[in-house]
């Protein structure tokens, strides 16, 4: 058996040091963030985990490309937290800090490998992970083994394909604001549109339109400012402006999640969605699986994998409206299911995880402490 290396009392001292300062809450968080021009859920949940971070009494930095602007959509009592350039930051990290990097920074994970602070990996999209990543590499080659997820899902999607490199993967539910809730307003013939490629949202607008002549008046809402040129909304604007339409058309193929619908269940509006390759948690009903396979919830809104079924499912779902015939159900079971998504339960348990990531940090620190003291 391979004797210990013996540590020097400097090495030593740093290690009690660095459990002490897990015991006084002295630890850092520093989260990675990159630059996405257009409305993202990933930069606003980095700046939710900080926040709620923030909040458990810990100091928090936000790390950002030299040109970094912060988005326009952001709430200000999430943005106002330390922003740090991470070419220009002099980064003072122990084993007792946290670093945060999402899926789409495999070069912060390079350049941080050899930092003493435990690195988490915050996943949110198995296809930006897969951009971002040279084939054949995982996290696990810069020294990344702590994987944070919004998607059960896509956790476990992540243990069937990268099972070899024995990653340890959290999940939790990724929380919708208070403010999304439906407040009873009646509602308009407008149709709330997002997606991420601008070509299919302009076809499918063009397509309704050919179809239905006779429905020329509806109005198709990006959800933009009305400044020139429109901006993305702050999240609470977004918010206000969605309660008050009738639908929302989503037609996004490569996302994991899936906020936008959502944001429409827990408001009050019919989401018409384009169902993604991976299917959102929210639609899987586990109570009724059997030997593995999963059976969707049903009055969740409209999803179809056909995205020339979209005009004529809005059509469907408008000459309902308009006849004041969709049932019930749909809305309080979208109602009901919103209920498992609240920033007040997300906001739990990301302090249960990272309060988890630190006491694990320390119980190995301790233990490598005690062991050392042996071979005295």
């Amino acid at each position: 058996m391979r004797k210990m290396e013996k540590y020097s009392d400097e090495q030593m001292n740093k290690i009690s040091n660095s459990i002490k300062a897990i015991e006084n809450k002295s630890s850092k968080f520093l989260f990675s963030i990159p630059q996405i021009e257009s409305p993202s859920a990933l930069i606003y949940e980095i700046y939710f985990h900080a926040h709620v971070v923030e909040q458990m009494g810990f100091e928090v930095n936000i790390l950002t490309d030299d040109d970094y602007k912060i988005p326009d959509y952001i709430e200000d009592e999430l943005i106002n937290k330390t922003h740090k350039s991470m070419n220009k930051a002099k980064l003072m990290v122990g084993p007792h800090d946290i670093m945060v990097i999402p899926e789409i920074h495999t070069n912060v994970m390079e350049v941080t490998k050899d930092l003493p602070c435990k690195r988490v990996m915050l996943l949110q999209s198995i296809d930006y992970l897969y951009n971002a990543l040279i084939p054949g590499t995982s996290p696990s080659d810069f020294g990344v083994k702590d994987i944070l997820t919004t998607s059960e899902t896509l956790k476990d999607l992540m243990n069937l394909y990268f099972d070899v490199y024995g990653f340890k993967i959290k999940h939790y539910d990724l929380g919708i604001p208070n403010y999304f809730n439906d407040d009873g307003r009646p509602k308009k013939p407008i149709v709330s549109i997002i997606g991420r490629n601008p070509n299919e949202i302009s076809k499918f607008v063009k397509l309704f339109y050919t179809k239905y002549p006779q429905y020329r008046w509806i109005t198709f809402d990006a959800m933009l400012s009305n400044s020139k040129p429109p901006k993305p909304l702050i999240r609470t604007d977004f918010a206000e402006k969605l309660k008050n339409n009738f639908a929302g058309i989503w037609i996004d193929r490569i996302s994991s999640f899936g906020t936008f619908p959502l944001e429409c269940i827990k408001a009050g509006v019919i989401p018409i969605c384009l169902k993604p390759d991976i299917t959102p948690d929210y639609l899987i009903d586990k109570t009724k699986s059997k030997g593995g396979d999963f059976y969707a919830k049903e009055n969740m809104g409209v999803w179809t994998k056909d995205y020339y079924d979209l005009p004529l499912l809005l059509n469907d779902v408008l000459t309902r409206f308009l006849d004041d015939s969709i049932p019930n159900e749909i809305y309080n079971t979208m109602k009901k299911e919103s209920l498992n998504y609240t920033q007040e339960k997300s906001q739990k348990q990301l302090e249960e995880i990272y309060m988890g990531y630190l006491n694990e940090r320390k119980e190995q620190l301790e233990e490598l402490y005690e062991n050392n003291k042996k071979e005295e």
